[in-house]
């Protein structure tokens, strides 16, 4: 017996030094394809600048951020200028360049960086917005469903390449010295999403109380909201985009971005000071979907011994695949292979539905197979998990030691 304990010790301690090993060497991998998809991205720039006025014969760099569109070589006849306009997309900043004539007109655009996942950007690229744009001057307003028409089913990114093309004409604007009024404060975006995830933030804090009666009630009470409003209503969950996108250093506006803002910040904080996950749990919508099937079928925990290891590390390496595609790429949503759009918004591929279907049907008998076997935000969690052990563990023995030095 002392043996057996021994040597499950043991086996803990050599996972455990794995894992942590292992998590600095992916951390070390991403800061690594950071830099290196920030210097692909800068060069990769001028050909899409050229894009927003063709007919230029060269163009160079003013000022450090509007570039200057020439019809000559002797740079005596000035075609446009350029400037790189941005705003807030769905899965992150858009990044269009815009080209404007002297008067403040825009002659041309191209999009130089999108974090929008690439469904939805196609579709707005393959419509009729930026040719309504051309023509417009940085006076006017660029408004989707009013002065312009947005694209089905892509809003967020249609107003995302309105908001830029604006931005980088008045920037132009402002540097040819024409009159531009400046832009009032974007107002607090307060509403039912705000107030639902911060009812079931409470919901969860009251739930996992010790000793309370009604745990198994009040969760599934939480899990039909997340389903029904973050899922169904708003189609708002965790993805690996959106982790991706914070990797590259984007937060929007908290102003208009308050979800967000409540969500990660409220996971984080109950995740430092309680280590438990009160998103995957107790109110995700795709988890809440597959345990709604699973009351069906009369799905039950299933890990197959001989595999488990193996799909574990299997769902974490394809996490990380994701997320270092879409940081060198710029594209959060490049290698997001998620499904949660495909369930709430009924949008996908014939891949995607299969695969949807499959995951359902298979919810029926196995508990959560996508989040036990496939979804990139688990291996995300343990991640977290990880890296916070090791850092208190590192703490307590500094506390030790200086205790010890003291006495």
């Amino acid at each position: 017996m002392a043996k057996n304990s021994s040597n499950s010790i043991s086996n803990y301690v050599k996972r455990k030094k794995r894992e942590r090993t292992l998590a600095l060497l992916a951390l070390i991998l991403i800061a690594v394809v950071w830099v290196v998809g920030a210097k692909r991205a800068a060069a990769d720039l001028m050909p899409t600048i050229r894009q927003a006025i063709p007919d230029a014969d060269h163009i160079t760099k003013d000022n450090g951020v509007i570039y200057i569109a020439w019809a000559d070589p002797e740079e005596k006849n000035i075609l446009g200028y350029v400037a790189l306009g941005e705003a807030s997309g769905y899965g992150g900043k858009l990044v269009l360049a815009v080209g404007v004539d002297q008067t403040g007109k825009i002659v041309g655009s191209a999009v130089a960086s999108s974090k929008e996942t690439p469904a939805w950007i196609n579709r707005v690229l393959d419509s009729d917005l930026l040719k309504n744009i051309n023509g417009k001057k940085y006076t006017e307003a660029f408004n989707i469903g009013e002065d312009l028409d947005g694209v089905t089913g892509a809003t967020y990114s249609s107003v995302a390449v309105a908001k830029a093309a604006l931005h980088g004409s008045r920037q132009v604007a402002r540097y040819l010295g024409l009159p531009v009024e400046n832009q009032p404060p974007p107002k607090i975006k307060f509403g039912l999403p705000e107030v639902v995830l911060i009812l079931l933030f409470t919901i969860g804090y009251i739930g996992h109380q010790r000793g309370f009666k009604y745990k198994k009630q009040i969760r599934w009470s939480s899990l039909i909201i997340g389903m029904v409003v973050l899922g169904f209503i708003y189609n708002s969950p965790i993805t690996i985009a959106y982790i991706t996108k914070m990797l590259l250093g984007y937060f929007p506006p908290w102003q208009t971005n308050l979800y967000w803002y409540f969500l990660i910040g409220g996971i984080l904080f109950v995740f430092t000071v309680d280590n438990k996950n009160p998103y995957c749990d107790w109110f995700c919508p795709f988890g809440a979907a597959q345990e709604c099937m699973g009351l069906i079928g009369g799905a039950k925990p299933r890990k197959p011994r001989l595999f488990h290891q193996w799909l574990k590390w299997l769902q974490r390496i394809l996490a990380l695949i994701a997320i270092l595609l879409g940081i060198y790429f710029r594209s959060p949503g490049l290698a997001s292979y998620e499904l949660f759009g495909t369930l709430f918004s009924l949008y996908g591929s014939s891949l995607q539905f299969i695969a949807l279907g499959l995951v359902l049907i298979a919810s029926m008998f196995i508990k959560r197979p996508w989040c036990s076997f496939l979804c990139p935000v688990s291996p995300v969690v343990d991640f977290i998990r990880i890296m916070r052990e090791w850092i208190l563990e590192l703490w307590k023995k500094t506390i030790i030691k200086k205790t010890v030095k003291t006495n």
